[in-house]
């Protein structure tokens, strides 16, 4: 009696066993996908002149790198008026996204950080504020808020 106990009890352990191990393995192998990245500038100036142009290097590092991963950047002028453009002088719209990898003069020679150059002008003589935003085709979104005190050339004398 105490052996057919025994013989059930190991048999019924046996099939837990191997239940719980059947519903661990998943045959789905969990890639990650979407890594959450920040933009950066390096230092900027506070003041520029209406019209002068201003360069702005900018940084997009990322935590992981998924080699479908797509990068998108835009920006909205909050405050004032001006234009962007890239390094070859292409200009980009306000509020609308374009193709990181697209923009001229990105290095490429680091997967997890991208640096890039844009250069603002200002059209007006009111104070800007820009606002650039790199989204992913995940969803995910950063910004970074750049704005300068737009002051006035003084006139050359000669």
């Amino acid at each position: 009696m105490e052996t057919v106990m025994v013989k059930t009890i190991a048999a019924g352990c046996t099939v837990l066993l191997t239940a719980l191990a059947l519903w661990a393995c998943n045959d789905k192998i969990d890639v990650k996908q979407a890594y959450p990245f920040r933009l950066t500038s390096w230092h900027l100036p506070e003041e520029i002149a209406e019209g002068e142009n201003v360069e702005i290097r900018l940084t997009l590092t990322r935590e992981g790198d998924f080699h479908d991963a797509e990068y998108y950047i835009g920006y909205i002028q909050m405050k004032g008026k001006g234009e962007v453009t890239d390094d070859e002088g292409t200009l980009l719209v306000n509020r609308e996204l374009h193709a990181l990898n697209d923009m001229a003069g990105i290095d490429r020679s680091d997967p997890m950080r991208q640096v890039f150059t844009l250069w603002y002008r200002s059209l007006s003589d009111k104070n800007a504020e820009v606002r650039f935003i790199v989204r992913d085709n995940f969803g995910q979104q950063t910004e970074l808020a750049v704005s300068f005190d737009i002051g006035r050339k003084e006139p050359q004398t000669e």
